[in-house]
């Protein structure tokens, strides 16, 4: 009887080490994951931010980047960028820009919505190029 009830307290442990191990597994992998959007993002913000106040003063309203770097090899990114023009004067030492405040967002994701595989994160910035 006593080892009857060994055994089973054994089989016991041993599926509890083997799903602890699972979700470990897991949580590294949506770990890995989410730093992949987290820089994939950034990335696309940084890049909006310097085509909005770059020399032409100008963004493009929706820009699709697929980023294929070794570390970042699969996420997508979505640039939008509105802009609000700021009085009839011009930006910068050229003088070509109309001074404005860029609304840029980026958006980056990898994998399929609902799939276990899939993260997306989404971040924002508001520039100006007011001197």
């Amino acid at each position: 009887m006593t080892a009857i009830l060994l055994i089973v307290v054994l089989i016991g442990l041993g599926l509890a080490v083997m799903n602890l191990s699972n979700v470990e597994s897991d949580t590294t992998s949506k770990s890995y994951l989410g730093a992949k959007v987290y820089y994939g993002a950034k990335a696309g913000l940084d890049w909006g931010i310097q085509q909005a106040i770059g020399a032409n003063g100008a963004c493009a309203p929706s820009t699709v980047i697929p980023l294929t770097q070794q570390g970042l090899n699969g996420v997508t990114v979505t640039v939008t960028c509105v802009s609000a023009p700021q009085g009839a004067s011009t930006c910068g030492l050229s003088g070509a820009a109309t001074c404005a405040t860029f609304y840029v967002t980026s958006t980056a994701s990898i994998g399929a919505i609902g799939n276990a595989n899939y993260a997306q994160r989404l971040m924002q910035a508001t520039v100006s190029n007011i001197p």
